[in-house]
């Protein structure tokens, strides 16, 4: 079976991560491509100014450089923030910085893929429409962060109905991360567009979700079954949300497998293809690689060609993160319980 990873995340130089160690992990894995991203700078964006935008550039350069070494695996993302700060206060002047550093991944580190956070905007700001623009006519692939966070960030300006925004540039082909949890119903409701649009033709959706771990433990089997039995299943696909560097062993028990177990038991139950059959297989295919892979192809028109850095790229301002899941408390803390 082929996988395709479309999440996963760099922490940093300081992490001593690199391309020999992240394509050991997912060749141990049976892992074939996988999205990397671009290390987050550790700074909340309404902290954001003018001397961030350096940070941003280097953890960018920092992206390409590991993902250089196995372009035909590693699919390299740029981290683009709109933050007004870095305008000076300014959203159309930070969008035109963006639009600047967009045109630089994309020309000169050879980058096709850019992930994006909206935190201190929106993604229906009319200025980052202009973004959007920039991006669909370079022919970049965008992953959004939606839904809450783990890490106190503010979650409120990732609501996944603000992404119907998406549709003022028909071009644009994204990935709403983590189906949007909490908010999974409204995260169905707004991909439900997409057939509304556009029928059963996947090559014109804009949307499709990945479903990463982003619900804790009670929620992930329902957040499954709700998605694959609402939409068509063609609309979702495998991601991690793994933060490099990892082990194979904590890869395939923290990541992979639960994932596979979580796509049969809901194919089970929604009585959607039978164990065993070859619908089942097919399925699990497409959520594990082709669904994904076609929609980077569908945005994409020239390969990538991810740029070696000429000397090592520092990144002190990234934020390192192992992304665990939230701990479930025993029911007699839940309680108040003494739990002894």
């Amino acid at each position: 079976m082929k996988v395709l990873d479309a999440h996963t995340h760099l922490s940093g130089s300081g992490a001593h991560e690199n391309t020999e160690g992240i394509v050991h992990c997912l060749e141990a894995c049976e892992v074939d491509k996988a999205f990397v991203f671009a290390p987050l700078v550790d700074v909340h964006s309404w902290q954001l100014v003018d001397e961030h935008l350096n940070d941003i550039r280097a953890h960018n350069d920092y992206c390409a450089d590991i993902c250089s070494g196995a372009p035909d695996r590693l699919l390299a993302f740029c981290v683009l923030n709109p933050a007004p700060g870095l305008g000076n206060g300014s959203l159309d002047v930070a969008v035109d910085l963006m639009i600047e550093e967009a045109k630089r991944c994309y020309h000169d580190l050879g980058m096709r893929g850019v992930k994006m956070v909206p935190d201190g905007w929106y993604p229906y700001d009319p200025p980052v429409i202009r973004l959007y623009e920039a991006l669909a006519d370079l022919g970049m692939y965008v992953a959004f962060h939606s839904g809450i966070f783990l890490d106190g960030h503010a979650g409120r300006f990732c609501r996944p109905v603000f992404y119907e925004a998406v549709h003022q540039v028909p071009e644009l082909r994204a990935q709403l991360a983590h189906l949007s949890w909490p908010w999974v119903d409204e995260c169905i409701a707004t991909l439900g567009m997409e057939t509304i649009f556009y029928g059963n033709d996947t090559s014109k959706w804009q949307l499709k979700a990945d479903l990463s771990f982003g619900p804790p433990d009670d929620w992930q089997l329902k957040s499954w079954e709700l998605a694959l039995d609402s939409l068509p299943h063609t609309m979702f696909f495998y991601a991690s949300d793994v933060f490099w560097p990892c082990t194979p062993e904590r890869y395939r028990e923290q990541f992979l497998q639960p994932q596979l177990g979580l796509f049969e038991v809901a194919a089970t139950n929604g009585h959607i293809a039978e164990e065993g059959s070859g619908k089942r297989a097919k399925m699990r295919e497409e959520i594990f690689f082709d669904n994904c892979y076609a929609h980077w192809q569908a945005a994409v028109r020239e390969p990538q060609q991810p740029r070696a850095a000429k000397q090592p790229v520092l990144t002190p301002r990234a934020r390192a993160h192992t992304h665990d899941k939230p701990k479930r408390r025993p029911i007699a803390q839940q309680r108040g319980e003494s739990g002894s």
